[in-house]
């Protein structure tokens, strides 16, 4: 199914938007978070200070050890010397393994009884691309670590010297029982060697050579030969064969007979043919001059003599009929050489045939005796393969033999197996304090306190699902249209309303931009005269939003109604300084008519109905006729009519006036509207079948730069001595 145009593009751009959404976000957890992450890497510095300076002292003394040998006699009896192969791992584990550390402790305590025992902490480490290994002792009291280090050495080299005694008992005892199973075994291999010569004299006699084996290939390429020529005798029986029929068919009928010179009445087809017989006969051998036999050269001779008589009597016709005398004594000549010819053909055949007969019987012959000496070589051959077989295994055994008594006699003569492959190269050396590692641990510190402050913020951001930017509302919201993004207001206090020529560049280019989207969107109709401004929850900036808009739009020229219709807390009348009632409540309840009510603004085309007093039951009174006569009559007399809300969320108010509106506004304030309410009351609005038109994001981030209006600052002037102009700067 083919997709719509323009899809592959909006799914790419929702890709943007969500990435967009999450650097963006994570940028501001850092901008916001930053302290925490400092916080928790400071505790990690300091968990790991104080675990270093808490830690007791602690002494440290050093030992070498250096590992050598030699491994005596050939590879296939290094096996017995294995404990001349000094293992480095094998040193290691056995330095550090806890009985010798038991036996040295015993060895301290015997020789030093006055000396306190203390935990002593043993490492070995061998030196890169060396035989050397460097043990340490670590331990609260310096006397103590020396002495069991130093007892430790003692106990592995005694240890050492006992293994190896044992290994060389073992490994002579090893050595002399496999020297008696090799000699047995190659005595027994000679044996059976001896054996095999002596009933198997014919093939000593041939020298170890397969004589049936090489007649077999010459009698194979000889009856090759053979069965080759065959076949050239019955090509050429064939040829001559298909001549004689060729002739006779002549014979029987004269009309086929060329009477007119050419070279036709040949026994053979053609010259050609002659010409395979010679080479036929050469290659038996049985050539004469030029390759041809007596026979065939007298055949040639009378096929000349017919070529030339058929000439002459082509001639003769020339001047003469056929029954002159010439002519027919020509005829007779030619029937004469004809018959010669047929003679010797006839002889040829017969040599032809007699060949073939004496090849087949060649060839029966050398097929006889290939059969009988197949046999007789397979036999040979096996015999031969058996005998060397044997031979190899016998000097095979005997030098294995040999090698095995070297050894043994290397293994009982050689002085330096009296040594150890390991020894001493360094004594412990007085144990030293050794200096606290602060490097590692703090790095080591640092890194895990940076590491759980980033998991802890990003566990609490998955919590948080507060918008802080236009590309995380559009990933979460994607089918909800921004009209427009209000900045945020660095000051103390509450956000003072808008001027005709405030110097809040950014402010107020913003709510501009909110009224270019209300006047000139494309609304697919009417465009709206009502116009209702709610948010979700309360401190959203809901009414600060509503009446900079009301007072932008009235900048415009247009003639705004501003009215206050959260009846539980509205508050558009302390922005504009004005009286709280009689407002809206009162003309609801039917006490006063809603021009009554109206109040002037200092914007001369901005006027204001307030709240009016508190009552109760506000849902029921905006759902009433009178609620409805009186937008009505507001919306003929008003180029717009603004409602500034109650929250959604807080009271049925909204969702109850909201359908009667042409177009409502929803306000979500950046970093602090979670999206989950957003979503729900946006819900609610839709259910009612509200017409959302747009949304506002109120106290957008201006350093990101994604922000509309970013450093739109730069198309403003003002005058170097801002101080002392009271008019406000000019618009761009």
């Amino acid at each position: 199914m083919s997709q719509p145009p323009g899809s592959g593009s909006s799914s790419t751009l929702s890709r943007i938007h969500e990435t967009s959404a999450k650097l963006q976000r994570y940028k501001i957890l850092l901008r916001r978070r930053w302290w925490f992450l400092l916080l928790t890497t400071s505790i990690g510095l300091c968990v790991m200070v104080l675990r270093i300076t808490g830690q007791e002292k602690t002494y440290t003394s050093l030992a070498k050890l250096v590992a050598g040998g030699r491994v005596v006699g050939s590879n296939s009896g290094a096996q017995y010397l294995d404990y001349l192969q000094d293992f480095y791992g094998t040193i290691i584990e056995t330095i550090e393994s806890s009985e010798l550390r038991r036996r040295a402790l015993e060895r301290v305590s015997a020789h030093n009884p006055d000396v306190a025992e203390v935990e002593v902490d043993i490492r070995v480490v061998q030196n890169r691309g060396s035989a050397i290994f460097n043990v340490s002792a670590e331990g609260a009291e310096p006397k103590y670590t020396k002495l069991f280090l130093d007892a430790l050495l003692d106990e592995f080299m005694l240890f050492r010297e006992n293994e190896r005694d044992s290994k060389k008992n073992k490994a002579l005892m090893t050595l002399n029982q496999d020297l008696k199973e090799r000699s047995a075994a190659v005595e027994e291999m000679v044996n059976r060697l001896t054996e095999f010569k002596a009933n198997n004299a014919i093939v000593l006699l041939s020298n170890g050579q397969n004589e049936a084996g090489a007649w077999l290939t010459r009698a194979r390429l000889e009856k090759y030969e053979y069965e080759r020529q065959l076949t050239e005798v019955e090509l050429l029986l064939t040829d001559l064969n298909a001549a004689l029929h060729q002739r006779q068919r002549i014979g029987s009928n004269p009309t086929l007979f060329p009477q007119d010179g050419a070279a036709g009445g040949s026994a053979l087809p053609e010259a050609a043919t002659l010409a395979d017989v010679g080479a036929t006969r050469s290659s038996l051998g049985r050539e004469t001059a030029a390759g041809f036999t007596r026979t065939e050269q007298e055949y040639l001779e009378e096929q000349k003599k017919l070529s030339g008589l058929n000439r002459e009597r082509a001639s003769l016709l020339e001047s003469f009929l056929e029954q002159h005398p010439k002519v027919l004594e020509v005829d007779r000549q030619i029937a004469r050489v004809k018959g010669t010819m047929d003679d010797v053909q006839k002889e040829i055949l017969d040599e032809a045939k007699g060949q073939k007969t004496a090849l087949e019987r060649k060839i029966k012959t050398l097929d006889t005796q290939i059969e009988e000496r197949s046999k007789q070589a397979q036999d040979v051959g096996e015999k031969l393969a058996e005998h060397q077989r044997l031979s190899k295994m016998v000097e095979e055994g005997t030098k294995s033999l040999d090698q095995v008594r070297d050894l043994v006699h290397r293994f009982q003569v050689d002085q330096e197996l009296g040594g150890d492959a390991v020894t001493i190269m360094e004594r412990a050396s007085p144990a030293l304090e050794a200096p606290p590692e602060f490097i590692m641990p703090i790095a080591l510190g640092l890194i895990v306190g940076l590491c759980v402050g980033i998991i802890t913020l990003l566990l609490f951001d998955r919590l948080d699902d507060r918008m802080n930017s236009f590309a995380e509302f559009q990933s979460l919201f994607p089918n909800e249209a921004v009209i427009g993004q209000i900045p945020e207001q660095r000051q103390r206090g509450d956000v003072a309303l808008l001027k005709s020529n405030d110097d809040r560049h950014l402010y107020a280019e913003a709510f501009r931009n909110v009224r270019s989207s209300v006047l000139f969107k494309n609304w697919r109709g009417k465009p709206p005269k009502s116009i209702l401004v709610t948010s979700a929850v309360p401190n959203e900036g809901k009414t600060t939003v509503t009446s900079n808009l009301a007072l932008t739009i009235s900048h415009s020229g247009a003639k705004v109604l501003l009215v206050d219709c959260d009846l539980r807390r509205g508050g558009v009348n302390e922005l504009f300084k004005l009286p709280g009632s009689p407002g809206l409540s009162e003309v609801l309840r039917g006490k006063l008519p809603w021009r009554k009510a109206v109040q002037k603004s200092q914007s001369p085309n901005l006027d204001i109905v307030a709240r009016g007093e508190v009552f109760d039951q506000t849902s029921e009174m905006l759902l009433s006729k009178t609620a409805e006569e009186v937008l009505k009559e507001m919306s003929a007399e008003y180029d717009y009519v603004i409602f500034d809300s109650a929250p959604v969320l807080v009271a049925d108010d909204t969702g109850s006036f909201a359908p009667k509106i042409d177009t409502v506004l929803f306000v979500v304030r950046m970093s602090s509207t979670m999206a989950r309410l957003s979503a729900k009351a946006l819900d609610i609005l839709y259910d009612r079948q509200v017409n959302v038109g747009g949304v506002i994001l109120n106290r957008s981030n201006t350093s990101l730069k994604e922000y509309t209006y970013y450093n739109y600052a730069s198309y403003y002037y003002t005058k170097p001595d801002a101080a002392s102009d009271s008019t406000a700067p000019a618009e761009s």
